[in-house]
């Protein structure tokens, strides 16, 4: 039987990135959420296609630089990234600014709880590349237990590359 006391220290940080996802989601709402993962997206796609735009601008290294290139790519992806957060944050204002504010809320805990089992999934197949899967922690932990399960589950779609170091 589970009781709080029986909650080992693996698990423990387990649940506390569940549920730190599942309330930053609540707190930010689903179209705010949405909107930080496309602007990503926009950030990523923008800084490849602009970034040999702006680098040849840039007054820094030498002027077919790797670290030329680099620097804009990384000065694009920032201002883009910035420019969507400023309308992703317009747009959650005009949402709880109408009766949708429940809603919105509800949307953004649920991608909250994705998102988190997401980033245990990743902190899952973190581990089982490394000998920290062999820790005694790791091995009593319910929570480690039932994302290898999952993994399992995911296995056919991960990178055979990826795949192949996973625990049988």
């Amino acid at each position: 039987m589970w009781t709080p006391q029986s909650i080992g220290m693996v698990d423990a940080a387990l649940l506390a990135v569940l549920v730190l996802s599942v309330l930053v989601g609540l707190w930010r709402g689903g179209v705010y959420e949405v909107m930080a993962v496309l602007g990503w997206v926009v950030a990523y796609v923008a800084a490849q296609a602009f970034a040999p735009v702006v680098a040849p601008d840039l007054p820094l290294f030498a002027p077919d630089s790797a670290l030329r290139i680099g620097l804009a790519l990384a000065l694009v992806f920032f201002v883009v990234l910035l420019a969507w957060s400023l309308l992703a944050w317009l747009l959650r204002k005009l949402v709880h600014a109408t009766p949708l504010t429940l809603a919105d809320r509800m949307l953004g805990g649920a991608f909250g709880l994705f998102r988190g089992i997401f980033l245990l999934l990743v902190v899952a197949t973190l581990v089982a590349l490394t000998p920290a899967q062999q820790t005694a922690g790791w091995q009593r932990s319910r929570g480690a237990h039932w994302l290898g399960v999952m993994l399992e589950g995911i296995r056919p779609m991960l990178p055979t590359a990826v795949a192949r170091y996973l625990p049988e």
